[in-house]
């Protein structure tokens, strides 16, 4: 029996899923249709990895150069609300690390480069006795136990395994650069909800210059996203203002626009979908890209289970206990996180107040943020 697996896509989730598998001795294969080239914007994507996704990446040898994050306070930009979360609270090292995307990405690759095929892609599949075959843009084949997609949120190899999904346009754009606050402590991580902005600045380091920040900006794309950048840039003033310091861009502005989305199913027998593939979700939380790491861990240890146990690892009964043990987990963080959407989308007066006081409230209830704490730095494994 061809006990391998085939990974579709190699970017940060896809490779690390090919660590993951190559820590428990499984074979695997990734096919990339473009492997990334240097970018004059590398500098400016960033992410931020939980406790749990950030120490497992260390245990499976691969070098961070992180910025950690001590704390976070999350802010109501139009009232007195604040609910502050810190490390110290939960006894944890830190809540968070924030990384340079490409840098983590082009890590990742590096640690699975030679079972990397690049320049080609996986067009179709169809399923044998004893797994997959997928033919590939060059007219080749590959067979294997299993194809898992970990390909982004326009996968058609995902469609095919659950045409039905849920969809979520937020009519909203992110805007993400860098910034430097000289009086903002580099350990801190800040959310202001303001109207109908999000405004999140995560500690960022940058060469040569100290209290740096990432800026994640969402906006209505029909309102502050159609200005320019010099437009923009003064509409600054009002998070200046809320936190009493000086914000100043030393980047260009990237945008992209905001949308989230969750299949059904998730797998099918010798295929399923993990990470974007199979859900995104709105970045208020910080929570995609460890979404995406934690399926890849979940999947890599049910693939363990029946490989160690010589049964076919592309069955759909070793599938299903990934999905069983993902897709809940997934679809409450996505809810959750549309729902703090919604709330904070509110201009109503009453409503704001009372959001207010839910802030002051919560901060007050120690066991309730410390439970919150624990969920969102992946503490909680199911």
């Amino acid at each position: 029996m061809n006990q391998s697996v085939l990974i579709s896509g190699g970017g940060i989730v896809g490779a690390f899923l090919g660590m993951e598998l190559a820590s428990r001795n499984i074979p695997f294969t990734i096919i990339e249709k473009n492997l990334p080239t240097p970018s004059e914007f590398d500098e400016i994507r960033s992410l931020t990895l939980n406790l749990t996704a950030h120490e497992r990446l260390n245990e499976l040898g691969v070098e961070t150069f992180p910025s950690i994050i001590q704390s976070m306070t999350v802010l109501d930009g139009l009232g007195t609300g604040r609910l502050g979360f810190s490390a110290q609270e939960a006894n944890l090292d830190y809540l968070a690390a924030v990384l340079n995307f490409s840098e983590l990405r082009d890590s990742l690759l590096a640690k699975v480069s030679n079972s990397v095929i690049s320049n080609k892609e996986i067009t179709s599949f169809h399923s044998t006795q004893s797994g997959i075959t997928a033919s590939l843009s060059d007219g080749s084949e590959l067979e294997a136990a299993l194809l898992v997609v970990a390909e982004g949120r326009n996968s058609k190899l995902a469609e095919l395994i659950s045409p039905d999904k849920t969809e979520t346009d937020y009519q909203q754009i992110a805007k993400t650069f860098l910034v430097h606050i000289p009086e903002l402590d580099n350990d801190r991580a800040i959310q202001i909800f303001h109207e109908t902005e999000i405004f999140a600045l995560m500690p960022f380091k940058k060469e040569g210059v100290s209290n740096t920040f990432s800026v994640v900006w969402s906006m209505p794309k029909n309102g502050l996203a159609t200005k320019s950048q010099d437009e923009l840039l003064p509409e600054l003033l009002k998070f200046e203002r809320k936190l009493a310091c000086s914000i100043e861009p030393i980047t260009e502005i990237l945008s992209f626009p905001l949308f989230a989305h969750h299949l059904k199913e998730y797998c099918d027998d010798g295929i399923c979908a993990i990470a974007d593939s199979a859900h995104s979700i709105h970045p208020l939380a910080g929570q995609g890209i460890n979404l995406g790491l934690a399926d890849a861990s979940i999947l890599a240890e049910e693939i363990a289970r029946g490989f160690n146990a010589g049964q076919n690892i592309g069955h759909i009964s070793f599938l299903k206990k990934y999905e069983l043990r993902r897709k809940a987990i997934n679809g409450a963080m996505l809810n959750g996180v549309d729902l703090l959407f919604k709330i904070f989308q509110q201009d109503n007066p009453y409503f704001r107040v009372f959001r207010n006081l839910g802030l002051k409230t919560v901060d007050n209830f120690s066991y309730l943020k410390k439970q919150f704490i624990f969920h969102a730095s992946g503490v909680y494994k199911i």
